[in-house]
């Protein structure tokens, strides 16, 4: 009898199965019709579909004259640095004139990291020689979040750490180095490889003893014999997702391998790794990112991601502006050469619409991934020449599985409400229960209302 019993709903948790170099392989499947209830709004056995969340960062602020819509509610403007979110607008909430109360006025790009993603200040620590040096105080919200769906249902993954610029700041401590954090000596380890993040997706499924690579390379042939047989007792609808879904995973995969070798991670602190003409590939592997993160909920490999574009401070040169200085040092170069910063981050918003686009355009029952998604995205300061923690770009992304208000607004806050409030709105997406998040100023009660459905 066939494990594939489409008639008595299929689990979310199939998967195809194949030999392969002596052992067994298995790969995760797209969201099917024969996985959902008949309204196709939740799963086959009446469980909600899963919410994801994803974190998503960039450094060094941004210009309020080209950021800051001039109306609140839904018929915002997006001016200039907000341009490119123009096709997923309706799925983002645009939040002006908080303050990063957490820690506040101690330490610039410090506080406006830590407190925007965890609500707790920083904790200073001996800088070593460098200017200053600090840890995260607490847990950043999307290991909290982590714990929580760990809890309800693990995945694969606990959480993914990814990141794209490779010139982050490394003598200031981990709260400039990492996004992600467990606690205040538990910074995560981000990934810049987008193969390497292939690998550790699908590697676990796949021979260990293949430094090659071919075994891998033939993974998908491996479990093809089970993809016919289900084929077979799926509808007509779910065998065209399927036959998407492996081919999309092998076009991806040589698209990824296709990537310029600047891609992967120096192996000393201040070297650059064949960067391309002395430049790094920002935008194609933010574009390999995002795809990335699309398969991994689409298999529900992981539910949780943090992304850090590039880092606090740090020396990512925006190229494709056309400046060879990197952005915190023009940033800090006030009137000159604005315009350099101005287009890095319109390159920084075009790389995070592009994630929001893909997650809109990979159907999930009778929504979409963004439906079903909590993005969070924000900087470490209001602008890079100020510091200041006040009035911090902020957008919220996503429904979150119908938790979070659609289409999205600008909102102003009329009494510079803490950013953690924040935090607990998105927190409470995943636990109805929490009452609160952050300590100390960055302590939250009281969560966004405005943004909640």
């Amino acid at each position: 009898m066939s494990r594939f019993d489409v008639k008595k709903g299929l689990s979310r948790r199939t998967v195809l199965r194949g030999l392969l170099g002596g052992g067994t392989v298995a790969l995760g499947l797209p969201m099917l019709e024969a996985m959902l209830n008949p309204n196709g709004d939740r799963l086959a056995n009446g469980a909600e579909l899963p919410v994801r969340f994803i974190s998503w960062f960039w450094g060094n602020g941004k210009k309020n004259d080209k950021w800051n819509p001039d109306t609140a509610g839904v018929d915002y403007e997006l001016k200039e640095q907000l341009a490119p979110l123009a096709p997923v607008k309706s799925y983002c909430s645009v939040l002006t004139n908080f303050d990063n109360k957490a820690g506040f006025g101690r330490r610039g790009h410090h506080d406006g990291v830590a407190g925007f993603f965890s609500g707790h200040p920083f904790i200073a620590i001996d800088p070593n020689g460098a200017n200053y040096a600090s840890k995260f105080g607490g847990p950043s919200i999307d290991q909290v979040i982590a714990d929580i769906i760990e809890a309800k249902s693990p995945t694969y993954l606990k959480s993914l750490q990814l990141a794209i610029s490779k010139r982050v700041t490394k003598s200031e401590g981990p709260t400039l180095e990492f996004l992600s954090h467990r606690g205040p000596d538990q910074p995560m380890q981000q990934t810049f490889n987008p193969m390497a993040v292939y690998d550790q997706l699908f590697g676990n499924f796949t021979p260990q003893d293949d430094p090659s690579g071919e075994l891998r390379v033939r993974m998908l042939d491996a479990v093809n014999e089970d993809a016919k047989t289900l084929e077979k007792r799926l509808g007509a609808a779910d065998k065209l997702r399927l036959e998407a879904h492996l081919e999309g995973l092998s076009e991806l995969r040589k698209q990824i391998a296709a990537l310029p070798p600047a891609c992967t991670q120096p192996p000393a602190p201040g070297q650059d790794n064949n960067d391309v003409n002395g430049n790094e590939p920002l935008a194609e592997v933010a574009r390999a990112m995002s795809d990335l993160i699309v398969v991994a909920f689409r298999c529900d490999l992981t539910r949780v991601v943090s992304l850090q574009h590039n880092g606090s401070v740090g020396g990512t040169v925006f190229h494709m502006t056309g400046t060879t200085t990197n952005m915190h040092s023009l940033s800090h170069d006030e009137p000159g050469d604005q315009a350099h910063v101005n287009g890095a981050v319109v390159q920084c918003m075009e790389s995070f619409s592009y994630l929001l686009e893909q997650l809109m355009n990979a159907s999930e029952g009778s929504e979409n991934l963004l439906d079903q998604s909590v993005v969070l995205c924000g900087s470490d300061c209001q602008e890079g020449a100020n510091h200041s923690s006040k009035d911090q770009p902020a957008i919220v992304a996503g429904r979150g599985g119908g938790a979070l208000r659609h289409p999205g607004i600008h909102y102003r806050s009329d009494n510079q409400q803490n950013t953690s409030d924040i935090l607990l709105t998105l927190l409470q997406v995943f636990d109805p229960s929490a009452t609160s998040v952050g300590s100390a100023e960055g302590l939250s009660t009281n969560a966004l209302s405005a943004i909640k459905s």
